[in-house]
């Protein structure tokens, strides 16, 4: 695991990449910037905080081995869009089970479903364990 060296939020001065999704941070958009340390090499990261919040709610969906990369989070991400965002979207043909949107996966969708929706395991489905998500106590639900 990197180990967190400093972390905070900043207001971008110049437009940078999100280490996540790999989409824009605007210029004047507030995200989170972190100083790590990985095998001896120091990096930085920045994110959007949506998907920092996305991030830290699917840590043990995605379960990333040694810190989540821009391919866990990505592939966590569709796979998490698919299971339980897609079936209930406008875009989603179910005959095919696939979107009609021909995107790999909404990431606005999914942080608003989460921050209704808490992600957990049921242990109950016989050998395997299954995502299930249910809806979050009003007073944990964080505002948008």
């Amino acid at each position: 695991m990197p180990e967190i060296l400093q972390e905070h939020e900043r207001k971008a001065r110049n437009p940078h990449i999100c280490d996540y999704c790999g989409e824009a941070i605007e210029k004047g958009e507030i995200y989170e910037w972190a100083k790590l340390k990985y095998e001896g090499v120091i990096y930085e990261w920045k994110n959007h905080k949506k998907c920092g919040f996305i991030a830290s709610e699917l840590w043990s969906y995605i379960d990333p081995d040694n810190g989540m990369t821009e391919e866990d989070f990505q592939e966590g991400c569709r796979e998490f869009c698919h299971a339980f965002v897609c079936p209930d979207c406008e875009q989603y043909n179910k005959e095919f089970e696939d979107c009609e949107k021909d995107e790999s996966y909404c990431i606005d969708k999914i942080y608003g479903f989460l921050q209704a929706h808490e992600l957990y395991k049921d242990r109950r489905e016989g050998w395997f364990d299954v995502w299930k998500c249910k809806d979050k106590p009003s007073n944990e639900a964080p505002n948008k």
